[in-house]
């Protein structure tokens, strides 16, 4: 097809291996696409996990991480936006490195998300079930397995997402208001109280020389910090589900950035200023700095609180991202690059096979994993796959943005808004890399990097069989179904 914004809209039926009526258009408004897109970036998921994980490098500058993070996620925001509005289709990175470079790198792009996906719901089975097993085990002394928890989860996942996008996101409201409420309660409280000593309110966490490794503790906090934004892309995903998507798609992005960024971003810095200045080591070090701030400021007898929050974002989190990996099945399932079965709705435009394999797919995954590294060593271990997997689709996007709009778009080019910012987002993505690859990590955090390229190298070849044995699939890639 050629590279125009001109619609290809395919017909209904196992032709257009949508089955009876494809996904259901205009379900979503802006503001609910939106919520799904904040629901998967876990707002209390990320900060409770992530937060400690990017204070070991950085300790008491790990606000400056995560503030990076989120000038870069804008900027990709930005990218997708501009992509969507001429190509609104639930592949879309898939779909917008298909328009920019070709089918091959489109198609590798679309393999690697299937990766990042793929690990998205694993990590949060897994963290749910070892999270939840000790807050039972807590609260009311039930010893029950993590793998119990696990298995609980998802199938009420399973059954919530087999209902449709429209369930998904009442579910995902409700769930993420909760969340947030009792986040910015706690951060509230820790600010009217001066934070450590009552006298460590200021800006001192946002310099970067407090970092406890240099650049590179900076690159690890923006690592995780880019981890935490993980999700608001998803948005792309929802395209042909979004009322006016070139207009809706582009406001959830920035909605899902700008609003859950200031949450992440004060989080950062309320961690900062709990332990003081004087305690940078000690944030660095703590599994559960949360814990410890919530206890200091709040009382003890409450944190069940922030530990039913925690469950309550991480079902919010794993309901949200496992919409959008469905959705990426069933988009290369329909373009015929994995089985077309895939790629096949029931009549109310829900995607029921691509559900029923995703689901499949991340209950094996989680409990093999989380036996061998246990629940929370299988999060940290899939937090890096995802989290270095959607740093190279974001810089592909960048760049590709720059490249199509030169080829397809040139009247309509814009030096800053397609040219200087995408440039300048790629090159901060480069940091949290630096931050992941060195000082080299231990094993298995080492073998990351070896296993994406493997993948890669992997999705290479199974494209070079498809283009030589089915040619006619790789001719139809990229195809903006039903855009209009």
């Amino acid at each position: 097809m050629s590279e125009t914004t001109a619609p290809a809209t395919p017909s209904t039926g196992s032709e257009a291996g949508t089955g009876p009526g494809g996904l259901r258009r205009g379900a979503l408004s802006s503001i609910g696409a939106a919520i799904v897109a904040m629901a998967f970036m876990g707002p209390a998921t990320s900060i409770f996990f992530n937060t400690p994980l990017a204070a070991q490098k950085s300790g008491y500058a790990m606000p400056v991480g995560i503030a990076l993070a989120m000038l870069a996620c804008l900027i990709i925001a930005s990218t997708i936006a501009a992509f969507s509005r001429k190509l609104p289709a639930t592949g879309f990175a898939f779909t917008f490195t298909t328009h920019a470079f070709g089918k091959g790198a489109g198609f590798l792009t679309g393999w690697l998300l299937i990766l990042a996906y793929a690990a998205t719901g694993p990590m949060l089975f897994s963290a749910i079930g070892g999270f939840g097993s000790q807050f039972l085990s807590t609260q009311f002394h039930w010893h029950v397995k993590w793998a119990i928890v696990s298995l609980v989860f998802v199938a009420v996942v399973w059954f919530i997402a087999s209902r449709g996008i429209g369930q998904s996101t009442k579910a995902a409201l409700i769930f993420l208001t909760l969340e947030l409420g009792v986040l910015l309660a706690l951060f509230g409280t820790v600010l009217v109280k001066g934070g450590a000593g009552g006298n460590s309110l200021s800006i001192q966490p946002f310099n970067p020389g407090h970092s406890l490794t240099g650049l590179s503790g900076i690159g690890f906090a923006m690592l995780w910090g880019v981890l935490m934004f993980v999700g608001f892309e998803s948005a792309g995903t929802l395209a042909e589900e979004t009322r006016d998507p070139r207009k809706g798609v582009p406001f959830a992005l920035f909605a899902a950035v700008l609003m859950i960024g200031v949450v992440y971003v004060l989080a950062g810095y309320v961690a900062a200023i709990g332990f003081g200045s004087h305690g940078s080591a000690d944030l660095a070090g703590a599994s559960d700095p949360w814990t410890t701030i919530s206890n200091t400021f709040w009382s003890g007898k409450v944190a069940w609180i922030i530990a039913l929050t925690v469950i309550n974002s991480q079902f919010a989190n794993v309901l949200a991202g496992s919409t959008a990996g469905i959705r990426m099945l069933f988009a290369l399932g329909r373009e015929g690059l994995l089985p077309r079965l895939l790629g096949r709705t029931d009549r109310n435009g829900t995607p029921q096979h691509a559900t029923a394999v995703y689901m499949i797919m991340a209950t094996v995954i989680t409990l093999t994993l989380s036996w061998w590294q246990t629940p929370m060593g299988a999060y940290g271990l899939l937090g890096s796959v995802l989290g270095i997997a959607m740093i190279l689709i974001y810089i592909a996007m960048n760049i590709g943005l720059i490249r199509y709009y030169l080829r397809s778009h040139r009247d309509q080019f814009s030096w800053l808004r397609h040219g200087a910012l995408p440039a300048l987002g790629s090159l901060l993505m480069l940091l949290p890399i630096y931050g992941q690859l060195w000082p080299i990590p231990t094993w298995p955090s080492n073998g990351v990097p070896y296993l994406i390229l493997i993948w890669l190298l992997v999705g290479g070849g199974y494209f070079i069989v498809v283009r030589r044995r089915t040619p006619e699939r790789i001719e139809a890639m990229g195809r903006v179904w039903g855009a209009e």
